[in-house]
């Protein structure tokens, strides 16, 4: 009984970790597309804040990114890149010596100026975001699969 009951939590566990991710990767997806369809372009720039590893193997990987944009109604605007199935579209090149921003094309919701990424965000798609979350859908896969074998072998 004991173990027909770990088996079934740990395919449960398995389903709710794939739904979830899959859901974090829909909503991604949606966004992006809703940013291509109704999005206005503007100039803008970037800030790339950096967090780094200390000890063996240090490295450092992109944490946040500020874009600065105008919008139509002539407000500037200071917005934080919102993680896209938690992951971040980082642009590159150097930043400017007047005000060390990464210049890149900014595309934001006319209605809320706040929803806003960097355009190359925009050429992402199901299957980057999918790429990007292989683990968990992966692990869920996995559990899912095992603890339901399990649970029939068990049951057999």
């Amino acid at each position: 009984m004991g173990r027909t009951v770990a088996l079934a939590a740990m395919a449960l566990f398995g389903v709710a970790l794939l739904v979830g991710t899959l859901r974090e990767v829909a909503q991604a997806d949606s966004r992006i597309s809703a940013l291509r369809d109704h999005g206005r372009r503007v100039p803008g720039g970037a800030v790339v804040s950096y967090a780094c590893s200390t000890g063996r193997g240090a490295s450092c990987s992109a944490s946040s990114v500020m874009l600065s944009f105008r919008a139509g109604d002539g407000d500037d605007e200071y917005v934080r890149e919102d993680e896209l199935a938690d992951s971040l579209y980082v642009p590159s090149g150097r930043p400017s010596e007047d005000d060390g921003l990464v210049r890149t094309t900014v595309v934001y919701d006319p209605a809320d100026p706040a929803n806003a990424q960097a355009a190359g965000a925009l050429h992402r798609g199901v299957v980057d975001f999918v790429a990007d979350r292989w683990f968990p859908i992966a692990l869920g896969v996995v559990l899912t699969g095992v603890g339901a074998a399990a649970l029939v072998i068990d049951r057999a």
